[in-house]
């Protein structure tokens, strides 16, 4: 076969199974092509690539929710998470098949945020849910004590844009980038898991 013909065929393949890997990570959602002249989904903007359809915040109305079990629900401001004690680190965004994406994240440590409201005894599991809550994800406890989870406001020192879930976003180290929740509105802690991870496929 000549090389011209087995170029043609990988290049057939690539277009074949690109596709196919990025809706089963679940990194890259609603991929669509954008005619407003914005970046489009796929794309690096800003280091980061683009994931999800981007919302638009309001910064003034906007509130992130620890609910759940926790000895009492409270609600902060964008500008009360930048308060708080922060960290910067260096951390991988893998997207298992599609890409990785490599910067300093700065925030919040989760388990201080969620640890204003209070954890009740039987909660386990804190679910990480988007603005609108369309999009979920769940993670226990446990692993979010460790190092590499937060609560995140800007990637190499500058605030997210739109694109990258402004203005907060989870960072959760060693995990795929469908565990990343963006456009963040609300951490809830449960006893137990109350949907599959398929659920947001």
């Amino acid at each position: 076969m000549k090389i011209k013909n087995i170029f043609a065929l990988f290049i057939f393949l690539l277009i074949l199974i690109l596709p196919a890997n990025t809706v089963l990570n679940g990194c890259s959602k609603n991929i669509e092509k954008n005619d407003l002249g914005e970046p489009l989904i796929g794309e690096v903007y800003e280091g980061l690539h683009i994931t999800g359809t981007p919302m638009d915040i309001n910064i003034e109305t906007y509130r992130l929710n620890i609910t759940g079990l926790v000895e009492r629900e409270i609600s902060l401001t964008f500008d009360q998470i930048k308060n708080m004690k922060s960290v910067r680190m260096e951390i991988e965004l893998i997207c298992p098949g599609s890409f990785i994406d490599i910067g300093h994240w700065s925030g919040v440590r989760v388990m201080d945020v969620i640890n204003l409201a209070g954890v009740r005894d039987e909660a386990k599991f804190a679910e990480f849910r988007d603005v609108k809550g369309g999009y979920r994800q769940a993670l226990p406890l446990e692993k979010l004590n460790g190092e590499g989870f937060l609560i995140a406001y800007e990637f190499n020192d500058k605030e997210f844009s739109k694109y990258h879930g402004y203005p907060l976003r989870l960072v959760a180290k060693g995990e795929p980038g469908f565990f990343w929740v963006k456009w963040l509105g609300e951490v809830k802690l449960l006893a137990e898991l109350q949907f599959r991870e398929s659920d947001n496929s």
